[in-house]
């Protein structure tokens, strides 16, 4: 069967593989605008030449190949022939004579001897004929505009093409733009040092390029200030003392030690042994109910990365994240949270929506947390399972952040009080409430300073997490007649002494004799255990 020539352009555009001379294309087009370029213009440079070097091979092989055969024309014994409806087959015209044929007109034969060795007549001057309606000009090159393949493919020639400039080294990128290394304006030591003594007097900063720039008197340069832009911060990127921290399209930077040291370290409460993704053969209702939990340790970075935005979201604190004041980087907060391209770290900032106190941030991506607000949750009497609302404003580095709405009173919730010995007993007490709280997350720590004990002391010893589900199990059971125990509220107080995944607590409750689902996410200690 033949293959249309808009079916091998689409499937040369969705195959396209990036070599050595597209690179070198590359670097020839950056030196000649010398300045940077962000990888989409990039990807489209790459796609107007290799459309640019397939019409010329078109033309090459048009010119190898001869000409076309319609039948309307006419031809010259000796003329080369391809024909597009016989897969592109080639020959040559070897006799001519007049058609003899009243009801078709005045027309001539044409003898054609084929690459093979066969011959065949097909009509020559014929006008009125459904092949003369076709248009065999097209090659891979052409009829499909450079805007048409950025639509269907630039995606994914994007992605290609990214992976290639990684791995080569004449070019160097800083953010999402690229440019030739060998043309960097060289920023010596001395600017790097002067820097580090802004950002330390500034008690680490952060400073946007364009006023640090300033401030190391660069600006009056003769250099393009594009160039010298992209220059210092690539020299600040590659100097370990200094530390990305801007949003998407604004470069910030802070010098790394100053950093807080949550920052550069995840806190006890957060650390855990792993990510441990939801898995993909669970019912619909378990899938749900531990997607709604919104642990950053359910998901991946493309589940993350790939939230849509959003103006507002809610959620509710777990123990690790109230104690070590921060707050989870997951699809759900990732709606409103701001992105980056390449940092680790972005400092950011809350307003709290009733006092308008202002409290510095920092959003820690490769550990999908954000710290920074151990001292706002006390000033509000937050608890583990208070509910937190957080707006985006029109900056993206700032958000508005408030508690869900409540009457301040006392309610009867969950209780952890923590033994002589560190052992911890489950009660239900009535405890002062002043925000918004889910009933099952929520727990009162009225001894944070005993449980933070129990942490340390956990540390220098490894523990199973059968038997904490175990001990969970059998305090939280005896808080109702039924002696049941939902897995919320098991998963919110496992929390309170060991960092656990849900799908790690599930496949414990699954995979044991001595835990029994009794329905409604629903569990209880079997009498053997």
């Amino acid at each position: 069967m033949t293959v249309s020539p808009k079916q091998k352009n689409l499937d040369y555009w969705g195959k396209l593989e990036i070599v050595p001379d597209d690179l070198q294309h590359l670097t020839n087009h950056l030196f000649e605008t010398e300045e940077p370029l962000p990888i989409k213009q990039l990807t489209r440079e790459l796609i107007v030449y290799r459309m640019d070097k397939l019409a010329k091979a078109e033309e090459a092989r048009k010119a190898e190949a001869g000409l076309i055969y319609i039948p309307k024309k006419t031809f010259q014994p000796g003329d080369k022939l391809t024909f597009p409806e016989l897969d592109e087959a080639t020959g040559l015209v070897m006799n001519i004579r007049e058609g003899d044929n009243p009801g078709m007109g005045s027309f001539q034969v044409i003898e054609i001897e084929f690459e093979d060795g066969t011959t065949k007549e097909f009509a020559a001057g014929l006008e009125s004929h459904a092949l003369n309606q076709k248009n065999y000009q097209t090659g891979p090159g052409e009829e499909i505009k450079p805007e048409i393949i950025w639509k269907l493919f630039g995606r994914q020639i994007n992605s290609r093409l990214r992976t290639s400039l990684e791995n080569q080294s004449d070019l160097v990128r800083i953010g999402n733009a690229w440019f030739p290394r060998s043309l960097l304006i060289d920023i010596g030591a001395g600017h790097l040092n002067i820097a580090e003594a802004i950002l330390d007097s500034m008690d680490g900063g952060p400073i946007g390029i364009d006023d640090l720039i300033e401030q190391l008197e660069l600006t009056d340069s003769d250099e393009n200030q594009e160039l010298l832009v992209f220059s210092l911060n690539y020299a600040l990127q590659e100097d370990p003392r200094f530390d990305e921290v801007g949003t998407t399209g604004q470069f910030s930077w802070f010098l790394r030690r100053l950093e807080p040291p949550e920052v550069l370290e995840t806190p006890l409460y957060l650390r855990a042994e792993g990510l441990s993704p939801i898995s993909d053969d669970l019912d619909d209702s378990t899938y749900e109910l531990l997607d709604n939990i919104d642990d950053e340790l359910s998901f991946t970075a493309d589940d993350i990365n790939d939230a849509e935005p959003a103006d507002s979201v809610e959620l509710t604190l777990t123990y690790p994240h109230w104690r070590a004041g921060s707050l989870p980087v997951t699809p759900l907060t990732n709606q409103v949270f701001p992105s980056a391209l390449e940092s680790h770290t972005i400092k950011i900032a809350f307003i709290d929506e009733q006092t308008q106190q202002v409290i510095d941030a920092w959003i820690v991506r490769d550990k999908n947390y954000v710290i920074g607000l151990r001292d706002w949750y006390e000033s509000k009497s937050l608890i583990p399972g208070s509910i937190v609302q957080i707006t985006r404003t029109e900056n993206p580095g700032i958000m508005k952040i408030q508690p869900e709405r409540k009457r301040s009173n006392k309610e009867w919730i969950k209780t952890v009080l923590v033994g002589a010995d560190g052992g911890l007993v489950f009660a239900l007490l009535r405890q002062p409430i002043s925000a918004g709280f889910d009933e099952r997350m929520a727990i009162a720590i009225p001894d944070v300073a005993g449980l933070d004990q129990v942490w340390k002391n956990r540390q220098s010893k490894s523990s199973v997490l059968k038997n904490d589900v175990m001990r969970m199990m059998t305090e939280l059971s005896k808080l109702n007649n039924q002696r049941h125990v939902h897995f919320v509220d098991l998963y919110a107080s496992i929390n309170v002494i060991r960092r656990t995944a849900p799908m790690d607590l599930l496949e414990v409750l699954e995979s044991s004799d001595d835990f029994f689902h009794v329905g409604d996410h629903y569990y209880h200690i079997t009498e053997k255990a």
